[in-house]
This record gives C-alpha cells, structure tokens and sequence, in this order.
C-alpha cells in the first residue's frame, strides 16, 4: 500500500476505488482517528486534514490522502492530525446536525473536489 485514501464518503470510494484503503462509516472524528492510527503506523500525510476551511465537526464527510511508511514516525503528520482532532472537537455543535439526502450529496461533492483536486496537485 503505498498511497492511499482514508474516507467516508461513499463518493469517493465510487470514483477512486482502486485507492480507498479505509472506507469508513460515521463522522468524520473516525476518519481522523483512522488516519492518527496509521501515521503511528509509519504513515505520512500527503493531504492536510482540515483542507477545505470547513468546520470538521460541522460536516459529514472527510477524505485524507496518506503515504507510504517512511522510517520511524513522521511528527508533523502526527501534529497535523493531533491538531485536527481537536479542532473536530470544538466545533461540533451541541445539538447534532441533521444530513438530509440533498445536504449529504452537496457535502458529497464537496469533499469529492477536494480530493480531485489533491489528485491533480499530486500528480495523479
């Protein structure tokens, strides 16, 4: 697994399934905890995890790019992800959103771009 995508949004997976290593379901605090496990694991961020200046705790979708293991423990992946955990945590609202099918699909496509566009700037 050299380089591969951590995500729940199902959009995504449909359009780049030879890359989503981690499908995941639920809020986006399981994506960034996923991706703090596997940056332990030797792992690098090749995306940041709060791109797209979107509140984490207000969205329903999230997808990281990460790297192949490189030696020992890449510290500012840590710091990036560690940092994004507690940003999900101050800004999820106190009473729980409510995705309806449009709203999903919107966040959907935006999160989708995202990706697209780290592609792009990737190189794949």
């Amino acid at each position: 697994m050299e380089y591969f995508l951590v995500t729940n949004n199902p959009e995504v997976e449909k359009k780049y399934p030879h890359l989503v290593a981690y499908s995941l379901e639920g809020p986006v605090i399981r994506v960034f905890l996923e991706v703090r496990d596997l940056i332990h694991k030797g792992h690098r961020l090749l995306t940041h995890p709060l791109s797209g200046s979107l509140k984490p705790g207000c969205i329903p979708y999230k997808t990281v790019f990460l790297g192949p293991k490189g030696e020992g423990l890449a510290f500012d992946s840590l710091q990036y992800i560690e940092n994004s955990i507690a940003v999900y945590y101050k800004t999820v609202p106190p009473t729980p959103i409510q995705w309806t099918g449009p709203l999903l699909a919107d966040y959907a496509a935006i999160d989708l771009s995202h990706v697209e566009a780290a592609m792009d700037s990737l190189g794949f």
